[in-house]
Formats: C-alpha cells, structure tokens, sequence
C-alpha cells in the first residue's frame, strides 16, 4: 500500500535506539526499528520481539534495519508493506 494511505505511520521516524535487539542482543539477523519509538527488536523468524512491542505500545509501523538495498517498511495493523515516498523513506533513520 502506498505509506500516505497508512492511518499508522508516525509523523517523523524515529532514530533506532540500538544497534542490535534490545531484547536479545545476539539475534543474527532480521533486526527492526519501530519508527515510533526507536525501539530495536527481532523479526518473526527470531524471537519476535518487534511484534511484541507492536502489540504492547501500539506502535505498528517498523523497518527492517539496518536500511539497505533490500529493506522495507510494515504496518502490522494494516498488514501490509508500505510503499516509500519522497517525505518518508528509510534514508531518516541512518
């Protein structure tokens, strides 16, 4: 979907907090931001710390991090990738 259509996305994203899950810190991949708080936490294939945070703060937008070639942003709410723009793009959260 394309990002403008999310009712989720925060107005600014937010800068990660950490480098690795804040949870489990040797997680050896599939990392993510929350772009509401900063929070890093594991994907669905670890531990599934970032769905947890989804869950418990109401945060529903996060991106996969660290922000490369292959990265993307999901609305766990709306369950769906949401599709970058000129005003939000990964290129915030380096």
């Amino acid at each position: 979907m394309k990002i403008s259509q999310c009712k989720h996305l925060p107005e600014k994203f937010a800068k990660p907090r950490a480098e690795k899950c804040e949870e489990n810190h040797f997680c050896p991949f599939g990392q993510r931001v929350c772009l509401t708080c900063g929070y890093v936490g594991c994907c669905d294939s670890c531990s599934q710390h970032m769905r947890q945070h989804a869950k418990e703060t109401g945060h529903q937008v996060m991106a996969s991090y660290p922000a490369d070639e292959h990265s993307f942003i999901w609305c766990y709410e709306d369950d769906d990738y949401l599709e970058p723009d000129e005003k939000h793009n990964l290129k915030e959260i380096k």
